[in-house]
């Protein structure tokens, strides 16, 4: 019993560090390596802690909120900085004669992302699905064709 006290008392004194695992995007096997459990004990646990269930749930929701800015984000175009490696010529006097020498300087540049309609199409299909399903008819169709090929398969008489 002493094992099993002494991976509850690893994992539940590092759920700080699990949740930040996670939000790194980090799977399961490589949280149990972390915290040098064994991967089929970690999952054992993970099903039977509600408090290792709500870290998870803490820590994915974080992750899936950021996917969710980017992706409007990316929806709706913006401005970004970008470094820029730039060649520059810089002429000196060197006793009487002139020299020139060459440079890079990086620089910042502003630049605009416009709005990418994929991830547009992306955001409306997922936050209003009713409206911008891309075959908003199919469940009444496929339920249709399925009666039609019941009705056909009925018709049919084995002899």
């Amino acid at each position: 019993m002493a094992r099993k006290d002494s991976f509850e008392e690893i994992i539940n004194s590092s759920l700080d560090k699990i949740e930040s695992m996670i939000e790194q995007g980090c799977t399961d096997k490589e949280i149990a390596v972390e915290l040098g459990i064994g991967y089929s004990t970690f999952r054992k646990y993970k099903t039977e802690s509600v408090a290792l269930k709500a870290v998870f749930a803490t820590g994915k929701d974080k992750l899936n909120q950021e996917a969710e800015k980017a992706v409007f984000k990316k929806a709706t175009g913006f401005y970004y900085y970008e470094e820029v490696p730039t060649k520059v010529k810089v002429e000196s006097l060197i006793d009487g004669e002139i020299v020139v020498e060459e440079k890079v300087v990086i620089s910042k540049v502003k630049k605009y992302s416009h709005p990418d309609v994929n991830a547009q199409k992306f955001w409306l299909q997922n936050k209003k699905k009713a409206s911008w399903k891309n075959d908003p008819h199919k469940i009444d169709i496929d339920k249709k064709s399925l009666k039609l090929k019941e009705k056909e398969i009925d018709s049919k008489v084995i002899i």
